[in-house]
């Protein structure tokens, strides 16, 4: 059984107060969180941020490479090709971008919690609570839409711009 103790207003609106049948709080979702717990999912949401981004660096190095590598290849595609390379690419990035997006919203709200429910000053030593209590991400997401845009920029002007990728210009035979 849990029942409403009190509504505390906060930054983010008002946040209940839960009390359990044993006096335990309990959090909105009917359910006690451990500080380690909580812990864990931010660096698990941590470690798939770097997954994502991992994975995003690898996908755009190969394509660049291979838009060089094989550049007189890339010359010969038809209109329909590019435009095919061109949606495949920007299809990815959009979704590399959403992930990134959505796991920095979620690691910033795991810090929001943990600073509400754990972050007292006086626990901590001043750099991890610097760096770690009062870690913020809200800034990620303009910095992904900037970085995932520019990415496709370069991706489109290497296929539609050939001078773009090429060192010098192609002797005519």
């Amino acid at each position: 059984m849990v029942e409403l103790v009190a509504l505390r207003p906060t930054k983010c609106g008002h946040r209940r107060d839960l009390v359990d049948r044993h006096g335990g709080d309990v959090t909105g979702w009917g359910m006690q969180i451990q500080e380690q717990t909580l812990i864990d999912a931010i660096m698990q949401v941590r470690a798939q941020i770097d997954f994502l981004w991992q994975f995003f660096m690898t996908v755009q190095i190969a394509i660049f490479a291979l838009i060089f590598i094989y550049d007189e290849a890339v010359e010969q595609l038809n209109a329909f090709a590019r435009m095919l390379a061109i949606g495949a690419v920007g299809l990815f990035d959009w979704i590399n971008a959403e992930a990134l997006k959505g796991a920095y919203t979620l690691l910033d709200a795991l810090h929001h919690q943990y600073r509400a429910d754990f972050g007292q000053p006086e626990r901590f030593h001043p750099a991890l609570y610097d760096h770690f209590v009062l870690a913020n991400f809200d800034g990620r997401v303009p910095m992904i839409s900037v970085t995932h845009s520019m990415a496709f920029g370069v991706v489109l002007l290497a296929l539609f711009w050939r001078r773009f990728m090429q060192s010098r210009a192609k002797r005519q035979a």
